[in-house]
């Protein structure tokens, strides 16, 4: 598969990741709403972290 389409495809998924996340998570975790959204944050960023690296890694 052509390594744009794959970084496209990650990009995207991680976002649909991310906001599910935003959704989800303060509903699951009662009290702690900012919380939530930094654990949101977080996640995303190793997600996308993670898959930008095998990307990288299936490049070279």
């Amino acid at each position: 598969m052509n390594l744009r389409v794959l970084e496209v495809l990650a990009a995207f998924g991680c976002l649909a990741l991310f906001v599910v996340l935003l959704v989800a998570l303060p509903e699951l975790m009662n009290g702690m709403e900012g919380l939530a959204y930094v654990v949101a944050l977080v996640v995303f960023i190793a997600v996308l972290s993670i898959a930008g690296y095998l990307i990288d890694k299936k490049a070279a």
